[in-house]
């Protein structure tokens, strides 16, 4: 029966408490691309300077409306009901085809590991599975897949966190190409990405950011020539020796004309790695992901010209969002199959090992250390994938907090498993070569390659605040200048909605199963939190609101919170719904990732609604004020006397 009811695959269900089954028409094909769309989408994009106002493709076109953006409306408590129906963007027969092609991979993969032994030239090998084309559009020999898709067929790779380095940050700049390059560009480059006779990377970060300016990197515009000269250098970027290498730089640059800060911008350029003057730097020797290459590039003067720069000049910074987010997912999954590695090996450990003739596997403490790691490693994917799914599904749609969300939440689970590891293993944990200790080294290394976690969470808050800001602006007035707005203000005085029993009226459990009615009610409740958390923040402080860099922390972790909730809640309905294997265990392990959320977001608004004198943020920044004269510790020692 329920095999009959489900058997639509192609569209998304949605149960509600009535027991009728809602569906919303699903999108286009999320696994294949048309090379003359885009062409026409990048060609809107160069005249008139790359204008935002770009005729959208064909693809896009058929993609469903744009939605209002998810998570950003929690900040201003509202929710889109609609999208607790987890996306289904590649129909039944595409993922059958997807599945069977990943077979391959799998299996070679899986021999790797095994075998133990590094392969001499595994650039090859993976040029002939086709790793470096996967979101390649088909016109350039590429798979041409979707956000969903290309992500799903990356999973194989990604088992091995040396290998996913290379092959996720190349795949970066090929979505980044597709987006935002020109025609010509897209011609010049792609079909060598797609085959992997070119291999693409980031060169963004410096090992010592400058004091002041952007970038150490600066490009000088040559009016006389016409040309750009790139100068500088770039640190942990991974590379491929003894291939040809495109690198994707992101450089200081000065308008002409224009002294001065308000002049100076910054510019992405296209970088081959056989032009003059571009020169690999020593190997990094970093504590994780050893086997990858991560160098640092030298670029003496090197001649660039109007076509190796990508959007408009000077102003990199305003397309770097695009970057970012492909950055952020593709880093995401990296993490969920090291994570993923982790938990499996664990579980593993704790089956066969028998200690006081009890197994591990026995042992409470143990099975809670477990349960936690699969519901974080649960709600990773969730995410991961629902962020992709509204992509793939929308025109256009906004995951620019979505996007750094899964990040964040994914590399944070992350090292808090590899971490929590240690001590179910023991001393050995840490000894060469086991698996716990290759998993911490790797687990480390993710966490800070890139952007760090702490500059993530700032940029949650901060952007969630930008947002709410504009829609709260009229109410905050009135609660911030109380004798101009009596009756706002006495309105408040009446209100009985509070932090401890927040009042809400979303009714989210009528668009998931029945059974995650709690859950759902554990998701309304901390949406109406984060609201009111906002709403005081700004009252409170202002547009000194970005001063209270503690209390923002707080903020991005209760939204984190929140969307790997309402992530979780979503598939599992979904599964449940269409009776995939041990859907109620996933209905179980939904309803727990709730119940914990719930429980924090609680405890997190608690201590936004107390103040810095109430939650001990005050004496803490006290305390750095004297750790900074002292320039360390600075108590005697315990067994001093005074005289």
């Amino acid at each position: 029966m329920r095999s009959t009811l489900f058997s639509g695959a192609s569209r998304l269900l949605r149960y509600n408490r009535n027991g009728q089954f809602l569906t919303r028409p699903r999108s286009t094909k999320a696994t294949s691309t048309s090379l003359d769309q885009q062409h026409q989408d990048a060609a809107a994009r160069s005249e008139g300077g790359k204008s935002d106002s770009v005729e959208e493709s064909q693809e896009e076109q058929q993609k469903l409306p744009t939605r209002e953006p998810l998570v950003k409306n929690f900040f201003i408590g509202v929710v889109d009901k609609e999208l607790l129906a987890y996306p289904e963007v590649i129909p039944r027969d595409e993922m059958a085809q997807l599945q069977n092609s990943l077979l391959p991979l799998k299996n070679y993969f899986e021999e790797q590991r095994e075998a133990e032994t590094e392969q001499q030239k595994p650039t090859e090998t993976y040029r002939q599975l086709g790793l470096y084309g996967l979101n390649a559009p088909t016109d350039f020999e590429g798979k041409g897949y979707g956000w969903s898709a290309s992500l799903m067929a990356s999973e194989p790779d990604s088992a091995d966190t040396n290998v996913s380095l290379s092959l996720q940050t190349h795949r970066v700049v090929v979505d980044f190409l597709k987006e935002l390059g020109t025609p010509q560009q897209q011609q010049r480059y792609l079909q060598d990405l797609a085959t992997g006779a070119l291999i693409a990377t980031e060169a963004i970060y410096e090992y010592s950011p400058p004091e002041e300016d952007f970038f150490n990197t600066k490009a000088e515009f040559l009016p006389e020539t016409g040309k750009w000269r790139l100068s500088g250098e770039k640190a942990f970027v991974v590379c491929t020796p003894g291939e040809r290498q495109l690198f994707l730089v992101l450089a200081q640059t000065q308008q002409p004309n224009v002294p001065g800060d308000v002049g100076r911008g910054s510019t992405i350029f296209l970088v081959d790695s056989q032009l003059e003057g571009v020169r690999l730097g020593e190997k990094h020797a970093t504590f994780g992901c050893r086997q990858a290459d991560i160098r640092r590039i030298h670029f003496d003067k090197v001649q660039l010209g109007e076509e190796q720069v990508v959007c408009i000049a000077h102003d990199g910074n305003r397309y770097s969002e695009q970057l970012v987010r492909s950055s952020r997912l593709r880093g995401s999954l990296a993490g969920v199959s090291l994570a993923k590695k982790l938990l499996n090996e664990l579980a593993q450990y704790t089956v066969t090992t028998t200690q006081c003739r009890v197994q591990l596997k026995d042992l409470e403490l143990t099975r809670v250390h477990l349960s936690r790691a699969a519901c974080s490693v649960y709600a990773m994917e969730s995410m991961l994938y629902l962020t992709a799914g509204l992509l793939d599904e929308f025109r256009s749609q906004d995951v620019t907090l979505e996007s750094a969300i899964t990040k964040f939440f994914t590399l944070r689970q992350l090292y808090e498993i590899a971490t929590q590891n240690l001590a179910l293993v023991g001393p050995k944990s840490l000894l060469s070569g086991q698996a716990t200790e290759l998993g911490l080294r790797d687990a480390a290394q993710l966490c800070t390659q890139g952007e760090s976690l702490d500059t993530l969470g700032m940029f949650i808050a901060l952007t969630g605040l930008q947002y709410a800001g504009q829609a709260m602006n009229a109410g905050v007035r009135k609660s911030r200048n109380p004798l101009f707005h009596p009756g706002h203000i006495f309105g408040k005085f009446l209100d009985t909605n509070s932090i401890d029993s927040p009042k809400t009226k979303m009714q989210l459990a009528e668009h998931v199963h029945p059974s995650l009615d709690a859950a759902a009610q554990c998701i309304e409740q901390s949406v109406a939190r984060l609201q009111m958390a906002v709403e005081l923040m700004f009252t409170r402080h202002g547009n000194a609101v970005v001063e209270r860099q503690s209390e923002m922390q707080r903020l991005a972790e209760v939204a984190t919170t929140i969307y790997a909730m309402w992530a979780s809640t979503a598939r599992a309905s979904r599964s449940y719904c269409i009776g995939l294997p041990l859907a109620d265990h996933e209905m179980l392990t939904a309803t727990a990732i709730c119940s914990q959320g719930k429980d924090r977001v609680h405890t997190l608004c608690t201590e936004i609604f107390g103040g810095n004198f109430v939650n001990n943020d005050n004496n803490l920044v006290r305390l750095s004020k004297q750790l900074a004269k002292s320039k360390g510790y600075f108590p005697v020692h315990p067994l001093t006397f005074n005289f």
